[in-house]
């Protein structure tokens, strides 16, 4: 972490737990969360405040990670699927594994070993898209929407075999 927890916030706790709202749960950009701030709470701050305020609030819920990953791995079915971005000029992955109760994130590289420390203790089911790694866990379930997309595109090729299959 390149962040310190301190008493000296421009941002109290009430303000960031809503900042982290709007991006976690509105999924708001920064530029989108302080126009937001602006126009209903006449508050002004700027992208680098906001994103100050997210940095700090996951560096404040870190403890909670180890309770996170108890609650997924004692859960029935888990959703997993990660997606990729550049970070600092480097391709890095968001892997997010999702309960009823609990959704987990990890950054890290495409590969099962960031995410095997949690789905090896796991003993339910696990619904995946097709990439390759999951296939590392024996329970496992295809998504139907990712199934849905391949037959719409079989459907929809230049081929007629495979036209016909989708």
């Amino acid at each position: 972490w390149t962040v310190a927890l301190t008493e000296w916030h421009l941002v109290g706790p009430m303000l960031s737990a809503l900042i982290i709202c709007l991006s976690l749960r509105l999924r708001l950009s920064r530029p989108r969360i302080r126009e937001f701030l602006q126009d209903w709470l006449g508050i002004s701050l700027s992208v680098g405040c906001i994103h100050q305020c997210l940095i700090e609030g996951g560096r404040a819920v870190e403890p909670l990670e180890d309770e996170l990953i108890a609650d997924i791995q004692q859960s029935d079915l888990l959703h997993a699927d990660e997606t990729g971005w550049k970070e600092q000029g480097r391709t890095v992955w968001l892997w997010v594994l999702c309960s009823a109760t609990a959704t987990l994130y990890l950054i890290g590289r495409r590969s099962w070993e960031v995410i095997a420390h949690v789905i090896e203790q796991f003993g339910g089911w696990l619904m995946s898209d097709g990439y390759g790694q999951y296939r590392h866990y024996g329970q496992r379930l295809r998504c139907l929407a990712h199934l849905i997309r391949k037959a719409r595109g079989l459907a929809e090729s230049c081929d007629p075999a495979a036209a016909e299959f989708g």
